[in-house]
């Protein structure tokens, strides 16, 4: 794959903050000198607002993108971009029927944009959302689908040709676990006391309780981050409108900290993992 320094890793997810599942790795690729790209696809301008001193709903798309800057700052990632997409909102709710949100854009429409992305900056890893969007959002399920499309097209000189010269990416990872990983947080936190039970959202009990019950996915991947944490946790705090100062993401101690967020999972879905192979330790191990 080339020297370390000519290396490129592009990351794409939903909102400001999806980047979460993955901020140890860019932060290990960036302190070795890959080149990396975080892609957003909207600016989250339907999400929470924890305090409203921070943000109104019409301010809430320019808040998010300053708080994912500051996030990244805190890794030295200065390359994030958006999709000129909406926030969808979750299912059922009005803002899913808006006709600018990314779930009901066509899918042409936003597999070209992410071709000519992928086909600028020719990055040689792709990482994005699982099939299920980590906990069912509607806009994490369409990231997952179009970069998949993207990373199958972009090597492919006859499809958007408009786009630019065609460049294959080598691989392309989803996260694994990450609905679980949280799950398995918010659980201890409430077993030790930390979390009283009328807190958790009954939507997000129902989600945890289910993602704790559902069999392990494939892991194929695993990052070691611990020289990270501590950088992360920085950086995840930097979305301020999301997890306010007293919000149950706010409280987790230390040593859960360390135990949860030490390592990343992911799954190789480009090329396809083999059955029943050792998971790969870093970005660029040797091919399983």
């Amino acid at each position: 794959m080339g020297d370390v320094d000519e290396r490129r890793v592009l990351a794409v997810y939903g909102h400001p903050d999806d980047e979460g599942q993955a901020t140890g790795t860019l932060a290990g690729a960036l302190a070795a000198g890959v080149r990396v790209t975080l892609l957003c696809a909207t600016r989250g301008e339907v999400g929470e607002i924890s305090d409203p001193a921070l943000a109104t709903p019409e301010t809430l798309a320019y808040v998010r993108e300053l708080e994912l800057r500051a996030a990244m700052a805190q890794i030295g990632l200065t390359d994030v971009r958006f999709l000129p997409f909406r926030d969808s909102g979750m299912e059922g709710t009005p803002p899913n029927e808006d006709p600018r949100c990314l779930h009901r854009q066509p899918a042409d429409a936003v597999v070209s944009e992410l071709v000519g992305l992928m086909r600028e900056l020719r990055p040689h890893v792709v990482l994005t959302w699982d099939p299920e969007g980590g906990y069912g959002h509607p806009d994490h399920i369409a990231v997952h689908r179009h970069v998949v499309a993207a990373f199958d097209a972009a090597g492919d000189p006859s499809q958007h040709a408009d786009r630019g010269a065609a460049w294959a990416p080598e691989r392309l990872y989803w996260g694994a676990r990450p609905m679980k990983r949280w799950a398995g947080v918010f659980a201890e936190m409430e077993r030790r006391g930390l979390v009283a039970a009328d807190e958790i959202n009954p939507a997000f009990r129902e989600r945890a309780e289910a993602a704790l019950r559902a069999p392990d996915p494939v892991v194929s991947l695993q990052v070691d981050v611990r020289a990270h944490v501590a950088a992360k946790r920085r950086a995840a705090r930097m979305h301020r409108t999301q997890f306010g100062e007293n919000s149950m993401f706010a409280r987790i101690p230390p040593e859960l900290e360390a135990e949860f967020f030490g390592d990343e999972l992911f799954y190789r879905a480009r090329p396809a993992w083999p059955d029943g192979a050792e998971p790969e330790r870093g970005l660029w191990a040797t091919e399983a």
